[in-house]
C-alpha cells in the first residue's frame, strides 16, 4: 500500500523539500495585523520576520478538521495510508482536529503522530523526514513507520535560548513589566521541551556569553547520533 506523509507547517518545511520529498502540507493560518493567510510556504520568511520586528501582532491557528478530511478522503479513494506528523497537543489543538477529521472520514489506514516533545520546527522537521525515509526505503508498514516515529521522538533532545523577552510578552505569557526588566539586564532564559510537548525554562543567564556556553555544555552532555547531528 502507498504511503502518504502529511505534516502542518508548524514543521517549517519548505516547499522544495515538500516537493524533493513527497509531502503535503496542511497550513496553519497566519493572523498578521489585519491580515489573514495561510502559512503555505509560498511567501517568504522575511516577510513575517519584518512584520513581527515592526511590531504587528502576529498570531497562528490550528487549521480546520476539514483541511485534514480532505486530504484524508483523497487518500481513502486512492487506497492509500497516511502518516500525520503534527506538532505537539499540548501546544495546539492541530492533532486533536486531525484526529476528529480521521473519525468524520472514517478511514481505519490514517496514522497521527503527536509530534510532543519534538515540537519545534527543525525537531519537527526531522520526525518527517525520517517517515519520508522510512516509506522510501520500503520495508516497512505505515502502522510500523508510525511506531518507529513515536520511538524516535523520544531521542530528540531540543534545548533554545531566548534573547529577548519582548515576543513573550507581547504573547501574553510574561506581563511587559518583566519582560522590560529582564531585557535591562540582559536575562536569557534557556528552555527545554518535555518528553509530553511542555516548555521548561532549564536556566536563567545573563548575557549571550554565559547563555552561549551554557547552551554550549548542555549540547555536550547528551551523545550525538552520528545519523542525525546536531541541528542549530
Amino acid at each position: 500500500m502507498k504511503i502518504q506523509i502529511v505534516t502542518d507547517s508548524a514543521s517549517d518545511i519548505t516547499l522544495q523539500e515538500l516537493k524533493q520529498w513527497q509531502v503535503k502540507l496542511i497550513p496553519m493560518p497566519l493572523f498578521c495585523g489585519n491580515d489573514t493567510w495561510p502559512d503555505d510556504k509560498t511567501k517568504p520568511m522575511d516577510v513575517f520576520w519584518d512584520l513581527l520586528i515592526g511590531g504587528s501582532d502576529v498570531k497562528t491557528s490550528q487549521p480546520s478538521p476539514d483541511a485534514f478530511a480532505q486530504v484524508f478522503e483523497q487518500a481513502k479513494k486512492a487506497g492509500e495510508a497516511v502518516i500525520c506528523v503534527l506538532i505537539s497537543s499540548k501546544l495546539s489543538g492541530t492533532y486533536q482536529g486531525a484526529v476528529l477529521a480521521r473519525s468524520m472520514v472514517g478511514y481505519e489506514n490514517i496514522y497521527i503522530v503527536d509530534a510532543k516533545g519534538a515540537t519545534a520546527a527543525a525537531a519537527e522537521k526531522l520526525l518527517v523526514k525520517r517517515a519520508c525515509e522510512l516509506r522510501d526505503a520500503g520495508e516497512l508498514s505505515a502502522p510500523q513507520i508510525a511506531a518507529d516515529l513515536e520511538q524516535f521522538r523520544s531521542r530528540i533532545r531540543l534545548f533554545a535560548c531566548l534573547d529577548t523577552l519582548g515576543y513573550i510578552a507581547r504573547g501574553g505569557r510574561l506581563p511587559k513589566s518583566v519582560a522590560a526588566i529582564g531585557n535591562a539586564i540582559k536575562l536569557k532564559p534557556i528552555v527545554c521541551f518535555s518528553a509530553e510537548g511542555e516548555i521548561h525554562v532549564l536556566k536563567k543567564v545573563l548575557g549571550g556569553k554565559n547563555a552561549m556556553r551554557e547552551m554550549t555544555e548542555l549540547a555536550m552532555s547528551h551523545s550525538v547520533c552520528a545519523d542525525y547531528p546536531v541541528i542549530p
